[in-house]
């Protein structure tokens, strides 16, 4: 749940965009629910893209024109967009891929991409918190609004087509991925309209998200996570360098059972990997440098990149799942099992359930020394652990 100050500055909302509902007199026709206004005190029900939305202590509500409205805290619930206000002029300002919409407290006009429209219900102030009309504000943003007086229902249907992730710094970055198209938008900073960047070569699959690392002012790199497969036994990353709003270089990789977490930067360098080489580029997009995984792990494998360093890489081949130091220069490792007791040793080797391999985790590097941790099969305990990288590479 996303949250938001109220003070006579600019108030800032990250999330969704449903919001909304008031009908524009150019938006729909005998779009109102005028015949609801005079409905009991039972409680709206608000449903979107299928999901009944809990709305707490602040609920949607159909005021006395028949119009139903939603608290701009619900943004990050409903159709994915980003939400700004400004406490100041009292604007409402939503953005999405190819909508920007504005309202002002009060007025009865609002604004779709530069274009007005009469609103029969304003957007409002109840109880310190904003709230803003269902059905102009979803319809603007592509979504279809349908009201059944019968059970106080309000439906909000966009067939769901983003996937969003945020960068927050000083300055908030918000990116959208169409999951069908593979269109990748960017508002940078969050409170312009998005513009296209690139296409992301992506198949959507199932269950996913999106993870914005931003390496420096401009520059990030974008991964959308998908988990599929029964019961989600696959894992694909395609991650992409954008530079500038313009999608530099991309990759893709796929994992089975082992959930492999890729590192995706070196310092202010973007970092990609395909799960056979892994590539390090410079801020115009060119390689750095390139190493070929297969060669450093000696196994025919599709492998994961869990740490990075100037002199070392930590790769996991996906399915014997045995981590490995390795100096990307000198082509030495180790296998870091070794570390672990004898029973810990035996089971790396030996099990296969869930998936082969140990159970290391990498947390940091620092001054030459590796962090890692791991839950021991002999007490089911956290243990700790430290590699100082000169004595193993």
């Amino acid at each position: 749940m996303h949250q938001y100050k109220w003070n006579k500055h600019k108030i800032r909302l990250f999330g969704l965009a449903l919001l909304l509902a008031g009908t524009a007199t150019a938006a729909s026709s005998g779009g109102t629910v005028a015949a609801a206004a005079t409905a009991t005190a039972k409680p709206l029900k608000l449903v979107v893209n299928g999901n009944a939305v809990s709305a707490g202590s602040q609920a949607p509500f159909l005021d006395s024109s028949g119009s139903v409205y939603v608290p701009l805290r619900m943004v990050s619930q409903l159709l994915k967009s980003y939400v700004d206000w400004d406490g100041t002029k009292k604007l409402v300002s939503i953005y999405a891929p190819n909508h920007t919409v504005k309202l002002t407290l009060g007025a009865r006009t609002a604004q779709h991409n530069d274009q007005s429209f009469t609103l029969n219900a304003p957007a409002k102030l109840k109880n310190d918190a904003v709230y803003v009309p269902i059905r102009f504000v979803a319809q603007s943003l592509g979504a279809d609004v349908k009201w059944q007086s019968e059970t106080r229902t309000v439906t909000v249907d966009d067939g769901n087509p983003y996937e969003l992730g945020y960068s927050f710094t000083s300055v908030t970055t918000v990116f959208w991925l169409d999951k069908k198209s593979g269109n990748l938008y960017t508002s940078d900073p969050a409170s312009t309209p998005a513009v296209l960047t690139g296409k992301l070569d992506y198949t959507h699959h199932d269950f996913t998200s999106l993870h914005v690392n931003m390496l420096k002012s401009g520059e990030f790199v974008v991964t959308m996570t998908d988990d599929f497969g029964e019961p989600h036994v696959h894992t694909e990353y395609t991650a992409g360098y954008v530079k500038n709003k313009k999608l530099i270089d991309q990759a893709a990789v796929r994992f089975f059972q082992r959930v492999t977490p890729n590192v995706t930067r070196l310092g202010n360098q973007a970092v990609l990997s395909d799960g056979k080489t892994v590539r390090i580029l410079n801020a115009d997009g060119s390689i750095d440098k390139s190493y070929d995984l297969k060669k450093l792990g000696g196994l025919d494998e599709v492998y994961g990149v869990e740490g990075i360093g100037e002199n070392y890489l930590l790769i996991r081949p996906n399915q014997t799942g045995l981590l490995m130091l390795v100096n990307p220069e000198t082509g030495s490792k180790k296998e870091l099992y070794e570390l672990l007791d004898p029973s810990d040793q035996e089971y790396a080797l030996m099990n296969d359930t869930p998936y082969r391999g140990d159970a290391l985790v990498v947390d940091d590097e620092h001054d030459g020394v590796l962090d890692l941790h791991y839950i021991s099969i002999k007490d089911h305990k956290e243990h700790k652990l430290e590699v100082k990288l000169r004595e193993w590479l």
